[in-house]
């Protein structure tokens, strides 16, 4: 386990939403930081795939999906899934 310090005021918010939640503050912290990791690394991800420094396919793996899913990902996003033969085949390998 690691320690991570927190402004004031990001704590009592927390400490309030967990006593609305019914859960500890601490494990509310650590959803919300998982949770927002999340946001953060699909965004990071969507932003490679749509400068094409990635395939559709390794977007899929760097967000440990399946590439249907990355599909409909891109999809609630409005980005264009510009998907090459080239593409194709080097997913395939």
């Amino acid at each position: 386990m690691k320690v991570v310090k927190l402004d004031n005021d990001i704590y009592k918010k927390a400490e309030k939403l967990s006593k609305t939640q019914g859960v500890k503050v601490n494990a509310l912290i650590s959803e919300a930081l998982n949770r927002g990791l999340e946001v953060v690394s699909e965004k990071t991800v969507l932003e490679l795939y749509t400068g094409r420094r990635i395939t559709l396919q390794k977007a899929a793996e760097m967000l440990s999906t399946d590439i249907w899913d990355m599909i409909e990902r891109l999809k609630k996003t409005d980005i264009h899934i510009d998907y090459s033969r080239d593409e194709l085949v080097e997913d395939l390998k």
